[in-house]
């Protein structure tokens, strides 16, 4: 059977050239589970998806290189995002995307109601 990986989040662009290099980073053939929202101001694409535990290093890897781009001005202002991962198994996590990283640590258990 395998065990499951519930991941949600969003990654937010601060210019055109992010989201660029973003779509060049998921190729041609995208997991399905990432969506880019239109109108408004903010420039962002969200990820919801059910994944095999197998694939979520794929999945981590992909969140990585859109962190690792670099800063959209002379600000610094780089991709940042947050992504609620509920493990089977292992329970929830948090994945930040901030500082040209990603954080991963355990998601508060406010969002416990996620997996009811």
């Amino acid at each position: 059977m395998g065990v499951w990986v519930h991941v949600r989040g969003w990654l937010e662009f601060q210019d055109r050239g992010q989201r660029s290099s973003f779509e060049r980073i998921i190729g041609d053939a995208p997991d399905p589970g990432w969506a880019f929202p239109q109108g408004g101001w903010l420039d962002a694409v969200c990820y919801a998806r059910a994944v095999r535990e197998q694939h979520v290093h794929e999945l981590l890897d992909v969140i990585r290189q859109a962190a690792a781009l670099p800063a959209a001005d002379a600000d610094g202002d780089r991709v940042v995002g947050l992504f609620l991962v509920s493990h089977e198994v292992d329970g929830r996590a948090e994945w930040q995307v901030r500082d040209g990283r990603v954080h991963l640590g355990p998601a508060d258990e406010r969002h416990d109601y996620l997996d009811r």
